[in-house]
């Protein structure tokens, strides 16, 4: 995984649980019921807490967020996805992202997300970050890469991006 490392950033670990749904791979999202990007769509996960292995955190936060259980060999490290945000450090992260193809039970809403398969030829784009197309269909279409993600001063258009493929 290339990529520079970005002092204090906040480490953090996504999953794109993707699975045949009306004959297409669609990719389970999730639209924010709080905090930080309240009302957006996102790919489920969060903050990886002290002593905790990025899968470990993966496998937890999904479970949180989705009501979902992966089993750990489901998760194949995908991408790592940072994000800088010049106005504001305190926010820059670091994201461990994950593929997984199955996980157990059914999605239900949660207190974070409420879940929703996206076909990923027609993501709800409209109601995601802006950053989002720009990477999400690499990654399903089962790239992987570490993307650099400069925010611009109002932290929420993408200012610079570059993709580096992992060998």
């Amino acid at each position: 995984m290339a990529g520079r490392r970005m002092p204090g950033a906040k480490q953090v670990a996504l999953v794109a649980l993707l699975q045949e749904r009306a004959g297409r791979l669609h990719v389970l999202l999730g639209r924010k019921r709080r905090g930080f990007g309240k009302g957006n769509i996102v790919l489920p996960g969060g903050k990886i807490e002290p002593g905790e292995s990025a899968v470990q955190a993966a496998i937890r936060e999904f479970r949180e967020e989705t009501g979902l259980v992966l089993a750990p060999q489901e998760l194949e490290l995908a991408a790592q996805i940072n994000f800088r945000f010049p106005a504001q450090p305190a926010a820059d992260m670091e994201c461990a992202t994950f593929i997984a193809r199955q996980a157990t039970g059914q999605p239900e809403a949660t207190e974070e997300l409420e879940p929703l398969w996206a076909d990923p030829d027609a993501l709800p784009v409209e109601q995601m970050w802006q950053d989002s197309p720009l990477w999400l269909p690499k990654l399903v279409a089962g790239g992987n890469f570490t993307v650099e993600i400069v925010l611009a001063r109002d932290n929420i258009s993408v200012q610079e991006i570059s993709f580096e493929n992992w060998d």
